[in-house]
């Protein structure tokens, strides 16, 4: 089929990039500080569970020091989400819809381009998508095979991040309130799910037992301000510009159409409509108290996968209203321009990232105050570091103290020396990794003790 076609020649397009940038991108703050989480197994982290960790780490075991290894498997899992969109859509839209919205996926900026960066998101996403097409096909057919999946993927996504929570609690107010399904609660294979999600809770509370609730007053408490801030209300405004406006004026009307056929009792469109909702709702009350750097960009993303799903029934609503009213011709235009303007959105999104790894030729272009310079410059960095050591210290293992935990972690991906310390206070603080460092034994206390 032609369009076919067309859909895997562009997400191949997508793929071939996200593997050319993670071959020319160093590491950044977070990345490499999985993939040192990853020297130090363990089943949760001060601000994470441990499969973040795990992936980072797994993928370095094929090249170590190399950022790609470390990011290889990031982009295997957000490079089958269009894959994963297909199997989630086919029961429920039918063949059509469903590679329709597969490639829809691309077209959504944060998603289009997940999978680049070793970051949480990239297992989140994957783990949530399989949630809830077992428990669609769970509710549906009852089959026990699919109560178990659903369990289990939702206790991996507890293993991966907090904000996982939103998955299960979409799930529980959907069985709440919508009456055709409240039958389930007696359901006995619901509850075996339940059981087996809850073993997934199960690194998050060793950690906080054991810490004194350190990782969850950092998510709840000291990482958001709780007090009124001004540019929280600009929320829907940004997340329009992240989007993309056209795309997200069509999520809405998808919103709109998924809550008529809701009223009707239509299971899956009120299934998909609770899991957006909750999502994108929790964020919305919580941008103007809350941490509005991640409120406001990444963390709703979660809120858009299940209208993915409906898009396509939504392009196909407009183009049939723009057709009545302006002609085919305009209506052609603008169907293809909603979803246009999203992929130039992913590719802008690539682009940006990775012009990083091209800082010398673009900085003489556009200046030094434009590029971000997040994943650029380490590996000269360390090997200049490499070169000092060898000069100064050939005869001897220094101790290296650095003041922001980043720079310690970067020493040691590129294998400068295992004897690093931070004296980091704000950074670690701020970013909630102050306290691993401790454990580690790798801050200014166990320096302290070391002198």
């Amino acid at each position: 089929h032609p369009r076919l076609k067309f859909i895997l020649w562009g997400l191949s397009i997508i793929f071939l990039l996200k593997i050319f940038l993670a071959l020319k991108l160093d590491l950044y703050s977070d990345e490499v500080f999985y993939w040192q989480a990853s020297s130090y197994p363990a089943l949760a982290y001060s601000d994470l569970p441990f499969v973040t960790a795990l992936l980072a780490g797994a993928g370095s075991l094929f090249d170590s020091g190399n950022p790609f290894a470390v990011r290889v498997l990031f982009i295997f899992l957000g490079s089958s989400i269009p894959f994963l969109f297909y199997w989630l859509a086919l029961p429920i839209v039918g063949k059509r819809s469903a590679i329709e919205s597969a490639a829809l996926t691309a077209c959504l900026p944060l998603l289009g381009s997940l999978g680049l960066l070793a970051v949480p998101d990239v297992p989140l996403i994957f783990l949530g998508i399989l949630s809830i097409g077992f428990f669609e096909r769970a509710l549906r057919t009852n089959q026990t095979k699919f109560w178990l999946a659903t369990g289990l993927f939702v206790a991996l996504g507890f293993c991966t991040h907090y904000r996982f929570i939103l998955y299960p609690a979409s799930a529980i107010l959907f069985l709440l309130f919508f009456s055709p399904v409240r039958n389930q609660w007696k359901n006995p294979k619901l509850w075996l799910s339940f059981t087996l999600a809850s073993i997934g809770l199960i690194p998050i509370l060793w950690f906080n037992i054991t810490y004194e609730l350190d990782s969850v007053a950092f998510y709840f408490v000291e990482r958001h301000p709780w007090q009124f801030e001004p540019s929280g209300l600009f929320h829907i405004f940004k997340q329009a510009g992240i989007v993309s406006p056209p795309l997200y004026l069509l999520f809405l009307l998808t919103i709109y159409l998924l809550y008529k056929k809701a009223n009707k009792n239509e299971v899956p469109a009120a299934l998909l409509l609770s899991f957006s909702l909750t999502n994108l709702l929790v964020y919305f009350v919580l941008a103007p108290w809350s941490d509005t750097t991640s409120t406001s960009i990444h963390w709703p993303l979660s809120g858009y996968i299940p209208l993915v799903v409906f898009l396509p029934e939504s392009l196909r609503w407009v183009h049939s209203k723009i057709e009545k009213s302006w002609g085919i011709k305009s209506a052609n235009f603008i169907a293809t321009a909603i979803p246009a303007a999203g992929l130039i959105g992913t590719f802008a999104a690539l682009i940006g990232v990775g012009s990083q790894a091209f800082q010398t030729p673009l900085r003489d272009l556009i200046g030094n105050e434009v590029l971000s310079n997040k994943m650029a410059g380490w590996s000269e960095f360390a090997e200049k570091t490499g070169e000092v050591l060898g000069d100064e210290f050939s005869s001897a293992a220094p101790v290296i103290i650095t003041d922001n935990y980043y720079t310690a972690a970067q020493l040691e991906f590129a294998g400068v020396s295992k004897n690093v310390y931070t004296i980091d206070q704000d950074k670690a603080v701020n970013d909630g990794r102050f306290r691993q460092y401790q454990i580690w034994d790798r801050h200014q206390a166990n320096l302290n003790q070391r002198i």
